[in-house]
């Protein structure tokens, strides 16, 4: 079984962080008028992707930095703000966002360190992952979000190949690939390849390694895409612990 913190021991690092703090901070001096499209202001987003990728490097696992105009370009930070939407701390209205008075609160009195199991709660349970993508829905995926978290648990200690994660999720739910089917040149290796790409985008890409309870490593293989190899990180012991039945 998984126990997760209400609040973390200590400020959490993690891409998640680094994408929000910037904004709790920006709206605690008032609200931050939205563009006509309804998105953060334009000059907020390019200081915080340049502060994403000083930190963390590129967030996404084809290991392109965007270019960064709008929030709209800017997809894990439109992700994140959305993410703080939906768990209730910041709102839009009336043309500006501002912080709610339980995202004021929590931020104020613990910071980062009480809205992240907020967000993290958010993620995987408010939001509709199928929703960022154009894979099959393939809502079991994210209703077994703490399988992934116990392989992770299990076997992060060592770097392994992120497909390997998959490979594992796949074995506790066969058949899962069968969404999948019709997918390149409609082979079954083909459906595994594209089962495999859905998982690492989003249970390791959008779930784990934004949340900072992994570290992704990539390597340019032989194909578009970078091989990626996963670890858990020093956050994941702060954020969550795996108890054992009697």
């Amino acid at each position: 079984m998984l126990v997760f913190a209400d609040v973390l021991p200590r400020a959490p690092v993690a891409p998640i962080v680094t994408l929000l703090e910037p904004v709790f901070e920006a709206l605690l001096e008032g609200p931050l008028r939205a563009t006509s499209a309804g998105y953060l202001p334009r000059t907020l987003c390019v200081a915080i992707e340049d502060r994403v990728f000083e930190r963390h490097g590129v967030l996404h696992l084809d290991g392109v930095r965007p270019v960064v105009t709008s929030e709209a370009r800017f997809s894990s930070l439109h992700l994140a703000r959305s993410l703080a939407e939906y768990a209730g701390l910041l709102r839009r209205r009336s043309g500006a966002f501002n912080l709610t008075r339980k995202g004021r609160a929590l931020y104020q009195h613990h910071g980062m360190a009480a809205l992240y199991p907020t967000l993290l709660h958010a993620h995987a349970t408010r939001l509709e992952w199928s929703s960022l993508d154009g894979w099959p829905r393939l809502g079991v995926l994210q209703a077994s979000f703490a399988f992934s978290l116990l392989l992770l648990a299990r076997f992060g200690r060592s770097e392994r190949p992120a497909a390997f994660y998959a490979e594992r999720w796949l074995r506790a739910f066969p058949g899962a690939d069968d969404a999948f089917a019709g997918s390149g040149d409609g082979s079954e290796e083909a459906a595994l390849a594209a089962f495999t790409a859905c998982y690492e985008t989003r249970v390791i890409e959008r779930f784990m390694a934004l949340f900072g309870l992994a570290e992704v490593t990539r390597r340019r293989g032989a194909g578009v895409r970078p091989e990626a190899s996963v670890r858990a990180s020093a956050l994941f012991a702060d954020v969550l612990a795996v108890r054992h039945g009697a």
